[in-house]
């Protein structure tokens, strides 16, 4: 067969496998020979195929590249460059990330803006816009490494506008980044949430695939911030309509992993959300979520004032106290239900829950026995009792207490009711005590015949006289106490 033929055979094989490529109009218009037709041919290729992910690279190349840099704060070419560009953001296995250092990080940038070549300089952006999308922002990094990252999305957002002037012709996948380039933005997921809350995922899983965003990328986990603020929009019937999917979706029960500092800041504006409700009867699942990712409320306040935030930036008093009541309401009433010597003292479970405003702080004193109880429902206490329960060296292994600070005094109440109430003046209590009360630790050691041993300020009996019940001879020992008045 003539050479001319062999040759003309390729070539007629070579169209036919590039029209499959090129659209229809492209693979006409296409006339090989034609050095013109050649080149829109070639750009059409580079236009469609220069995609958002970029060729793979090896990790050890990337790795070698940004340890080159670190050490000379410079490359050695285009190739190295690149590499460096897509282990800028990531964090070694000494905590360390180059765009943590200031320095080299503007060095880094510079290089990525003067490279030659407008084709270079977006695949130095490319990289990256790549480091970007992998930044771990919801874990617990280092200061510096976090500032690194804020300083990345602003030159990202900086440089994505310069190469969108100055590109003649853009990529498929910069055109839609140009479309949603609300990722760089502060709110970067804000737009996806109303749609997410109505179960519609379509437009950000189209961002995702077109930019070829990783899939543990943050921008999921940053979808699921925008959906809990979707939610928290709601009007009072459908927020409550939607809380329990809303924390199953926190807790990381709906497909999408989600870190403990994610959860936390998810937990955080449920319960802001929840307190602003006109009806804000317990809700057992918030609590406990409240409990597990935010702490106990009149221990960890500081958290609380940090973290559970209203919409203004203020710390929400009305969501702390929300749940400082359901857990000293539920912790009372479940302590004379399960510890109380009759198996349910309901009488004295509702007078303490009077005074539940009055009480500044509670503790549970639980016996080695108590402590060791496998029932669901004793299980369920301590668990909620967690920062506030001591281990109580009691004479019965049935004698537990419950501890009530109100104002100036200690109000301690027994399992066996027949022990009476004992009021202590708290500034006369042993340091030792006061600093196992104040201590964090759970299930800590307290010394409650040290307690006992010293002389009550009173002690009252849990008998009705002839012309009054206990509580009301109660509420008369206990009113000088409280400055701003006597519950009803």
């Amino acid at each position: 067969m003539p050479a001319r033929q062999v040759l003309s055979g390729a070539l007629d094989a070579l169209r036919t496998r590039l029209a499959g490529v090129l659209d229809a109009d492209a693979a006409r218009t296409a006339i090989w020979g034609e050095p013109e037709a050649m080149a829109r041919a070639l750009e059409e290729v580079r236009r469609r195929h220069d995609n958002a992910a970029g060729r793979p690279v090896a990790a050890d190349k990337i790795a070698r590249a940004v340890a080159a840099f670190r050490r000379d704060s410079k490359v050695s070419g285009y190739v190295q460059l690149r590499h460096a560009c897509l282990g800028a953001a990531s964090i070694d296995g000494e905590g360390r990330c180059l765009i943590a250092e200031a320095q080299l990080r503007e060095r880094l940038f510079d290089f990525a803006e003067s490279v030659p070549g407008a084709r270079r300089q977006l695949k130095c952006f490319q990289a990256l816009l790549r480091g970007w999308w992998s930044f771990p922002r919801f874990a617990d990094v280092a200061p510096d490494a976090a500032a690194g990252a804020e300083a990345l999305r602003r030159w990202l957002a900086r440089r994505h506008a310069e190469l969108g002037e100055s590109l003649a012709r853009q990529p498929l996948w910069f055109k839609l980044f140009g479309e949603h380039v609300n990722l760089l933005g502060e709110a970067p997921c804000e737009r996806y949430g109303p749609a997410l809350l109505r179960g519609d995922a379509s437009e950000l899983q189209a961002v995702i695939d077109g930019l070829a965003i990783p899939s543990d990328s943050w921008v999921k986990e940053e979808a699921v911030l925008a959906q809990a603020r979707a939610a928290a929009l709601l009007a009072d019937a459908d927020w409550l309509a939607v809380l329990p999917q809303m924390l199953d979706i926190a807790a990381g029960k709906a497909g999408v992993a989600v870190p403990p500092r994610l959860t936390q800041r998810c937990v955080a504006l449920y319960l802001a959300r929840h307190a602003r409700c006109e009806n804000v009867e317990r809700h057992e699942a918030l609590l406990d979520a409240a409990i597990a990712h935010i702490g106990n409320p009149w221990q960890r306040r500081a958290v609380w004032d940090a973290q559970v935030l209203e919409p203004s930036g203020r710390p929400s008093e009305l969501a702390r106290e929300m749940v400082n009541g359901w857990l000293k309401d539920w912790l009372i009433a479940e302590f004379f239900r399960l510890h109380a010597e009759d198996g349910d003292d309901a009488r004295r479970a509702a007078f303490w829950q009077r005074y539940d405003p009055f009480i500044m702080s509670l503790w549970i004193g639980l016996s080695a026995k108590a402590m060791e109880r496998r029932a669901a429902a004793c299980k369920t206490f301590v668990r909620r009792a967690a920062g506030c329960l001591l281990l109580v060296d009691a004479a019965d292994d049935d004698d537990n207490v419950l501890l009530l600070r109100i104002d100036d005094c200690l109000a301690v109440e027994f399992g066996r009711a027949e022990r009476g109430l004992h009021l202590f003046r708290w500034d006369r209590l042993e340091s030792k005590l006061l600093r196992r009360l104040g201590s964090a630790r759970d299930a800590r050691y307290f010394s409650l015949s040290s307690l006992l041993a010293a002389e009550p300020e009173a002690r009252l009996m849990h008998r009705d006289d002839a012309g009054a019940s206990w509580q009301s001879r109660f509420d008369e020992r206990l009113r000088p106490l409280l400055w701003r008045g006597l519950p009803k």
